[in-house]
């Protein structure tokens, strides 16, 4: 695998570093530093359910949007098995990524804390990454990651209008997008 279609994870597992080693010494419990992290990670499941259902599926009205929402996202639906990308690119995820940090900088008046929730945010980036490429190019093992794919490939196929989350139907039960994946009943998954 190239050296280019890896770097994201190059590059936010660096950040995630030398975040840590900049701020450690300031001081966070384990139970602090372990909650800012799973917060970290439920928050990539709500920016990706956002990016997901509000971005990357927006029904641009300009030729440049357009272009822009068919770049980011809608070639994928045309092409779901294409393997020219792994990651997004860092164009498209560096200037989210940065907001995200300094969002959470500011909410939590400390830059240590800050680090803990955008190690958690690379992490959950790093999952929907590699269970977005399995989804598509892999057989799942796992009764979970089976679910999970037939979940994301039944948003491809059958309802691009729902089914929005990938690495967790979570928001999709919150925001009302959720659809059962193993139901007999074809309307249902339909609706």
């Amino acid at each position: 695998m190239a050296v280019k279609a890896l770097a994201p994870l190059y590059f936010y597992t660096a950040v995630v570093l030398c975040l840590l080693v900049l701020t450690r010494a300031e001081a966070l419990s384990f139970t602090t530093g372990s909650l800012l992290f799973a917060l970290g990670i439920l928050s990539w499941g709500l920016l990706e359910y956002g990016l997901h259902r509000f971005a990357f599926h927006y029904d641009a009205r300009t030729e440049v949007g357009k272009k822009l929402v068919y770049a980011a996202h809608l070639a994928h639906h045309e092409d779901p098995r294409a393997t020219n990308r792994i990651f997004s690119s860092l164009l498209l995820s560096a200037p989210l990524a940065g907001a995200y940090l300094l969002l959470a900088r500011i909410v939590s008046a400390s830059w240590r804390a800050a680090a803990f929730l955008f190690a958690g945010l690379a992490l959950g980036y790093f999952y929907y990454e590699w269970l977005h490429f399995c989804a598509h190019h892999r057989r799942a093992r796992l009764r979970l990651f089976r679910y999970l794919r037939k979940y994301h490939l039944m948003h491809h196929y059958k309802t691009p209008e729902l089914r929005f989350g990938v690495t967790s139907p979570l928001f999709d039960v919150i925001f009302g997008t959720f659809r059962p994946v193993g139901s007999r009943n074809k309307r249902q998954l339909e609706r």
